[in-house]
């Protein structure tokens, strides 16, 4: 097993899971917002990178973290028994589909798979976990606005491109959104991904861009700042 991606505070081990530590869980990781939240879920949680971070930043959450594919949950397992917040870290092996939950959620947040073509006759698991379709897309969406408490939160990080679809989704089943943060991935780049945050309480919107990398590659100010207290070592600007 190799040393695995080393955070500030906890290391994430794998070597199992189809999905890597990448820019994408960074980024959801350190934009994640909410007021002292208590029950917490991860659904589709891979190598359990987005619930370490989610621990670090909200010191009273308890998270629920469910992964189907069993390699990317030993992994997660793994990682969370060797974190420094073990006590407060579930891991479940299952379908968050059908899985009976018990209770509602202040938190939800996922980095889904997100391509919405076919992908079920490749044998590549790496390239089926980040493909789905509509209609599955559209049951994981139900499943999270279902799971969500009153006052709770959605966050979620996808291609820009699908922006109308999720609009139209909370529009038609009564999802407010709250936050949308635009991504560049440099300025010759743009719109590569949107980071958003629904609820079921209408508020004011809030609006921003990040760019992700200057012309020459090197990170911006922005983003070495995002992700600042998560990087184990400074960002080369």
């Amino acid at each position: 097993m190799n040393p695995g991606f080393s955070f500030k505070y906890f290391t994430v081990v794998q070597d199992r899971t189809a999905l890597k530590v990448g820019t994408d869980s960074m980024l959801l990781g350190a934009l994640l917002k909410a007021q002292n939240p208590i029950r917490c879920l991860d659904l589709g949680s891979g190598s359990g990178v987005l619930a370490l971070m989610a621990c670090q930043q909200f010191s009273n959450a308890n998270i629920d973290a469910i992964e189907i594919d069993t390699s990317s949950f030993k992994d997660c397992v793994h990682n969370f028994e060797h974190s420094p917040w073990s006590n407060r870290l579930n891991a479940i092996h299952g379908d968050y589909l059908s899985f009976g939950f018990s209770g509602k959620y202040d938190l939800i947040f996922s980095n889904p798979a997100f391509y919405l073509e076919a992908s079920s006759q490749t044998k590549d698991f790496n390239i089926r976990s980040k493909h789905t379709t509509q209609d599955e897309f559209l049951n994981f969406m139900l499943c999270a606005k279902n799971l969500l408490s009153k006052d709770g939160l959605l966050w979620l990080i996808l291609p820009y491109r699908h922006l109308d679809l999720i609009m139209n989704y909370a529009k038609k089943h009564e999802l407010f959104l709250n936050s949308l943060i635009t991504i560049n991935a440099k300025v010759s780049k743009p719109k590569s991904r949107i980071v958003l945050c629904l609820s079921k309480n209408k508020s004011l919107l809030n609006q921003q861009t990040i760019t992700v990398r200057n012309e020459d590659n090197s990170y911006t100010d922005t983003y070495i700042n995002l992700t600042r207290e998560f990087h184990s070592k400074e960002l080369k600007k």
